[in-house]
């Protein structure tokens, strides 16, 4: 009895993650399909989920979304996620400071970023990304921030195969080349990428580290290749790797890469940095 409850709770886990940005509506024939589960049990589960609010079935489109009761339960992760209160205001300060878009994303057990906190650009030109975002870590800057804290044996683990797919013409392309450049993150603490996860688009990040000094989430700051110049570069590596300090710092790190204490020492860098 009990490997069937914990096979029940199995199912239900295994369709409800498969609803995503890129697909969040979803057939009944297209649940089952992702899921391998056959279809008379996932109506049965489906049903209960909308039942209970977790799912919205729209009758006319014949397609399952996400609920408010999940939704509602999925953003307590948020609200009561020390990361958030804690970069909230230096995320707001970074993208007021350089006028681009600064993210903050964990790292989910797949090795996908998620972004979890985002300031837009303030500019026409920008690239849209909500909050929730999911894609592979090895393309963007975020990710490979995160991705730098793990042994080569867990990125190993983590991409079995020596070739990583494309997400444009300039994705790293191997895992030989992802270790080589996360060993570069290690030195320098900055993870730089140019239109690895979108064509046009230039990011920098670096890790935040939480009291213990383990690294829980990476802030980022973004812009498109056309308003990025060597000068800018140095100035967002600087801008960020303090920034992801600062937050660590919020976050109770004591560490010796803690140089600003408060939003006002980030500040004073950036009219430094103008000089």
């Amino acid at each position: 009895m009990e490997n069937n409850h914990a096979r029940s709770v199995e199912r239900i886990i295994a369709i409800l993650k498969g609803f995503s940005l890129k697909s969040s509506s979803l057939r009944l024939s297209e649940i089952y399909s992702r899921v391998g589960i056959p279809k008379s049990t996932t109506h049965r589960i489906l049903a209960t989920l909308t039942k209970g609010g977790l799912l919205d079935y729209d009758p006319e489109e014949e397609k399952y979304s996400v609920g408010l009761e999940l939704y509602a339960i999925g953003s307590l992760f948020l609200s009561n996620t020390d990361i958030i209160g804690a970069a909230e205001p230096v995320v707001k300060v970074l993208n007021d400071l350089t006028g681009e878009v600064t993210n903050l994303a964990i790292m989910d057990d797949k090795a996908n970023i998620i972004i979890i906190l985002r300031e837009e650009v303030k500019h026409a030109l920008r690239v849209g990304l909500p909050v929730g975002f999911s894609s592979p870590a090895y393309a963007h800057a975020l990710g490979k921030a995160l991705l730098s804290e793990l042994s080569d044996a867990e990125i190993d683990s983590l991409y079995p195969n020596e070739d990583l797919t494309p997400l444009t013409p300039k994705t790293v392309p191997t895992k030989t080349r992802l270790k080589q450049e996360l060993e570069q993150v290690r030195i320098t603490g900055v993870a730089y990428i140019s239109e690895q996860a979108f064509e046009g688009v230039e990011a920098v990040a670096a890790v935040v580290r939480n009291q213990a000094g383990k690294a829980v989430a990476a802030t980022a700051i973004g812009a498109p290749t056309v308003r990025m110049n060597e000068s800018r570069r140095k100035t967002f590596s600087a801008m960020v790797k303090l920034g992801a300090a600062l937050i660590s710092y919020r976050l109770g790190y004591q560490g010796p890469d803690v140089s600003v204490r408060n939003i006002e020492d980030l500040r004073s860098v950036r009219e430094r940095l103008n000089t």
